[in-house]
């Protein structure tokens, strides 16, 4: 059981660094503009950070130092002072992110004022880390993160082209707007290959008290942690490219979800060339606030077409190019 518990750490590391916000937006942008093209992109990705992180909780295991103790004492204090300074850039720009994400969701489900609520998630945020261990972080986050699988239910309910997402997985080029498919390539491998979730790692290691015995459940945490979260990385591009893009929508915000009921497509709500109400969007887990709505009714009724240009649209999309 002990060995199961530990676990979470490699668990927790992958939802971090693969499923926070970054991703959840990220993730699925790409797949609603390129389809299944970019999965290959992820996949180099998971392998980066898997030998990475299992080298750093290595290094931690066998000399009881965290990674950047390491490279303090191998490279000097110069460079090793350039390299934390530039890392933390990198982690306060990920944090801002996140707290910014954990807004925007208590937006979704109250309603209430988007600045005062990032207030309310930095205060949430300092309770958190305050009062609990961080044992108690690895188990609390890293296992309720697990709730994530839905997006793979989602994936495989969806029922999209399955031929398709296996190509995704053959290294290729886009056959046209290449500037925008290498944008998303760069950004999928720099949300997988983030300072942090290697710092967080190695120091988790230390403060678990790893030693030589433990190189085992580095690797086992390195390899099915993050290969855990490569992997509900594939269903957020799946959901993406099978929601969206085969709808012909374009996510402008968080809130962006299949129109009326999942699985119609967008001209069965066309009436005349109109959108009807009930095609306006939904969060998963609830109705969006009344400025959403009526905002995102107010879109689709501008960019309404006659029945069959969403098809049209679908074509000239592109996700169609494969």
């Amino acid at each position: 059981m002990s060995k199961i518990l530990g676990l979470a750490l490699g668990i927790l590391a992958a939802i971090g660094g693969f499923v926070d916000i970054g991703d959840l937006v990220f993730n699925v942008a790409a797949g609603a503009t390129f389809g299944y093209q970019l999965l290959w992109v992820v996949v180099v990705g998971v392998v980066g950070i898997v030998v990475y992180s299992e080298m750093c909780g290595r290094v931690a295991a066998v000399s009881g130092k965290a990674v950047f103790d390491a490279i303090r004492e191998r490279v000097g204090f110069t460079p090793a002072l350039g390299a934390l300074v530039a890392s933390e850039v990198v982690n306060l720009m990920t944090l801002a992110a996140e707290v910014g994400g954990a807004a925007i969701a208590l937006q979704l489900l109250s309603g209430l004022p988007y600045r005062y609520l990032i207030v309310l998630a930095i205060v949430g945020l300092a309770a958190i880390i305050w009062v609990t261990s961080f044992e108690w972080l690895e188990r609390i986050f890293g296992y309720g993160g697990l709730c994530l699988l839905v997006f793979a239910v989602a994936a495989v309910k969806l029922d999209p082209d399955w031929t398709k997402v296996g190509n995704g997985f053959i290294p290729h080029l886009a056959q046209n707007n290449k500037l925008l498919y290498a944008y998303f390539a760069v950004g999928l491998l720099g949300a997988a290959l983030t300072p942090y979730e290697v710092y967080f790692y190695s120091s988790g290691g230390i403060e678990d008290g790893w030693s030589p015995k433990d190189l085992g459940l580095n690797r086992a945490n390195a390899i099915i942690g993050y290969g855990l979260g490569g992997f509900l990385s594939f269903a957020l591009m799946i959901t993406g490219g099978a929601l969206f893009l085969s709808h012909g929508i374009e996510p402008e915000h968080l809130g962006t979800i299949d129109p009326g009921r999942s699985g119609r497509r967008v001209d069965r709500h066309r009436v005349r060339g109109r959108v009807q109400p009930r095609a306006v969007l939904r969060l998963g887990v609830g109705p969006l606030p009344a400025p959403a709505r009526r905002a995102a009714l107010h879109r689709h009724l501008a960019r309404a077409a006659p029945a069959g240009a969403g098809d049209r649209h679908d074509r000239r999309r592109p996700g169609n190019a494969d």
